[in-house]
């Protein structure tokens, strides 16, 4: 069953509906059964399915380390692939982190309906599709 990619947003979207625009992007992706997170849940992630773990930052600022690591480090405790999606920019040291940790890295353009890898997990997953890892 393929999924179309979301449409663009040309007026941006609010931090829940960037949760509900990536959730899109990865049942686009492949990943059908990935749910957005609630009530205690919420605190550990925003997106998760049967294999993966997401969080999504719609900030404009660029994305730290300290995120990357809490992401691994959920991840390595649950065992589910962790990915980021981040609408600003991503400092090199959260990238390093990311590829050594295993993290993928999503940069999203919501106006523009644009989703490219970050890092190379993230190039990688967004060629292949997430149903393929």
């Amino acid at each position: 069953m393929d999924i179309e990619e979301p449409d663009a947003r040309s007026l941006g979207v609010s931090d829940e509906e960037a949760v509900s625009l990536c959730r899109d992007w990865m049942l686009h992706l492949g990943a059908l059964d990935t749910v957005v997170a609630s009530g205690e849940s919420r605190d550990i992630c925003d997106l998760f399915s049967g294999r993966y773990l997401a969080w999504v930052d719609n900030t404009r600022g660029n994305l730290d380390g300290e995120k990357v690591m809490f992401a691994a480090g959920v991840a390595s405790r649950d065992g589910r692939q962790p990915i980021i999606f981040k609408r600003g920019g991503i400092r090199l040291e959260a990238q390093r982190q990311a590829d050594l940790h295993g993290v993928a890295l999503f940069y999203y353009a919501p106006s523009d309906g644009v989703l490219e890898g970050a890092n190379i997990l993230g190039h990688q997953l967004r060629a292949s599709h997430l149903s393929d890892h």
